[in-house]
């Protein structure tokens, strides 16, 4: 890349202006009676106005400007080098950073610093490679990296995946491979339902926290839908069939229950008739078959990554969508020992074959 070759002696010069800056910076935190009290952008436009200062006597002379809100990083110079300004009030190094996306990134920008301050007890600040104080991953509405000033090079996100930062952010979809690595990690029961290898086709999250039974019919019988698609170990007899289920409807749809078994399950055992039988079974059943047009959207909507992220496994001869799931739907019938296959029942239900 330039910097690490052509631009050896403006990478040197840049850092040498890091550090007067942040010389300069402390010095004026000791002026102000409560350094944590300044909000981010205050501290933000303190270290751009004294960047602009040294940099009078450096290559970057004129040559450094503030990005706006919705670009990344916050300062840049010359185009080449950027400076992504955090603060907290905490007396600690940690933070929650930028997007893994990197979708505002200034394409220009090869090599940015991390300029953090420690507002928080007694002010300090650190600068270093960007890259070499992301820890991990947090989410909020999307996956963004977790920041440690303090952390070693090799604990870095992109060492514990056998990466760099370089070939995450230039790939055509940075997230597929932190779920690979998170993936590794999950522990019985657990689930990546906060990533999805497409973020960006997800449904933008409603700020406001909906609880499922205050919803309107149409809305429940969607989500149970996906629901049905995403986890079909809800229609067997384990106990913790539903375990993965309310962190996916927090984080999909901003959906809390105190019941959702009752959601599913309520009523016990129902009768229904396919082929001139009569068959008892679970309450659930019934839901499957009554949203059996709405299941088979969902199924057109997915694929083969969706289902096997959302079902922990990879799919063996995958087709499509659907018949992946209706396989899945036939295992859970054989242990079940049901006398009718739930994918027949599923099959029927959408030409309107099953009655309840």
């Amino acid at each position: 890349m330039i910097y690490l070759d052509e631009k050896t002696e403006d990478r040197l010069a840049f850092e040498s202006l890091l550090q007067q800056t942040k010389d300069s910076v402390l010095e004026q935190l000791e002026t102000i009676a409560s350094p944590s009290s300044l909000s981010g952008n205050d501290f933000e436009l303190i270290v751009f106005e004294n960047a602009v200062i040294h940099a009078n006597d450096t290559p970057f002379k004129g040559k450094l400007r503030h990005t706006d809100d919705r670009e990344f990083p916050d300062i840049i110079a010359s185009e080449l080098f950027g400076i992504e300004v955090k603060a907290t009030k905490k007396d600690d190094w940690t933070s929650i950073g930028n997007s893994v996306l990197e979708s505002s990134r200034v394409k220009t920008v090869e090599k940015i610093y991390m300029f953090f301050g420690k507002l928080g007890g007694s002010p300090d600040i650190l600068f270093r490679n960007y890259e070499e104080c992301l820890k991990g991953i947090a989410v909020t509405h999307y996956p963004r990296y977790q920041i440690d000033m303090l952390l070693k090079a090799e604990d870095s996100i992109f060492s514990k995946m056998g990466t760099d930062y370089d070939t995450i952010r230039k790939s055509k979809n940075p997230v597929t491979q932190i779920r690979t690595y998170y993936s590794q990690q999950l522990k019985e029961g657990e689930g990546l339902w906060w990533i999805d290898d497409d973020i960006e086709r997800e449904a933008p999250l409603s700020p406001v926290i909906k609880n499922f039974v205050s919803l309107d019919a149409a809305d429940k019988d969607a989500i149970k839908a996906d629901i049905f698609v995403r986890f079909p170990e809800v229609f067997t007899n384990s106990s913790k069939k539903f375990e993965k289920v309310p962190a996916f409807l927090a984080a999909r749809y901003g959906v809390v229950t105190a019941n959702l078994r009752d959601n599913f399950t309520a009523g016990g055992q129902v009768t229904i008739s396919y082929r001139n039988k009569d068959y008892r079974l679970p309450q659930i059943t019934k839901e499957l078959c009554r949203l059996a047009m709405l299941v088979s959207t969902a199924l057109s909507q997915a694929d083969e990554v969706l289902l096997s992220n959302a079902w922990q496994k990879k799919i063996p001869n995958f087709e499509n969508s659907e018949k992946a799931w209706m396989d899945e739907l036939d295992k859970i019938t054989s242990d079940m020992g049901y006398d009718v296959r739930l994918s027949d029942l599923y099959s029927a239900a959408k030409s309107g074959e099953v009655k309840f």
